[in-house]
């Protein structure tokens, strides 16, 4: 009679667990209206701070790509220059942007890109004339309007130089580029 009072009270036992993990389980588990009432909330807190437009326009993004490109005509050179979008730009359209930057045209605009460009009267920077002056070979960089102002002094003196680049020298060697100027002056020392 022990054994089987023993299993009663076990198949007892088994049975409590049971019915009470169901009845836990039903007590967690919302309803079907009350889990689409906690979306609906979750959703609504979620667009509190959101912002809804009825414009369809195109405007600029605050992750736009932003290049500046300039022309220069007497050189017929291009210069293209990556920056950070300027704050002032975001969420501007086409048309704002070009009365932001009166001067430039736009080439290019989309949410991801904009590129700016204009045309420069005058030279880029990256024309240099290597000229013997006081009898050392000195650096100019030839300026937007084509004046020479002064880049860089060397030590490299007319003495030792040969009687052909002294000439050449004397008038000045234009050069374009730095790594030329590099390889230039390399052959002079």
């Amino acid at each position: 009679m022990r054994k089987e009072y023993l299993f009663i009270m076990i198949l007892i036992i088994l049975i409590a667990a049971v019915v009470g993990g169901f009845v836990g389980l039903l007590k967690k588990t919302p309803k079907v209206s009350e889990a689409k009432m906690v979306n609906e909330i979750q959703n609504v807190s979620q667009n509190e701070n959101a912002v809804t437009t009825a414009s369809s326009e195109e405007k600029v993004s605050p992750n736009t790509t932003f290049a500046l490109k300039k022309y220069y005509d007497e050189c017929s050179h291009f210069d293209y220059e990556e920056a950070e979008i300027p704050y002032e730009l975001v969420n501007l359209t086409q048309e704002e942007v070009e009365e932001y930057y009166a001067d430039w045209k736009v080439e290019k605009f989309a949410k991801n890109e904009l590129v700016l460009t204009k045309e420069i009267n005058g030279y880029c920077n990256q024309h240099f004339l290597i000229k013997l002056d006081n009898d050392l070979v000195n650096i100019y960089r030839v300026g937007t309007l084509g004046e020479l102002n002064q880049y860089q002094s060397t030590d490299i003196a007319k003495d030792y130089l040969p009687e052909e680049d002294i000439g050449k020298l004397e008038e000045g060697i234009p050069v374009f580029g730095e790594g030329k100027l590099s390889a230039i002056l390399e052959d002079y020392e």
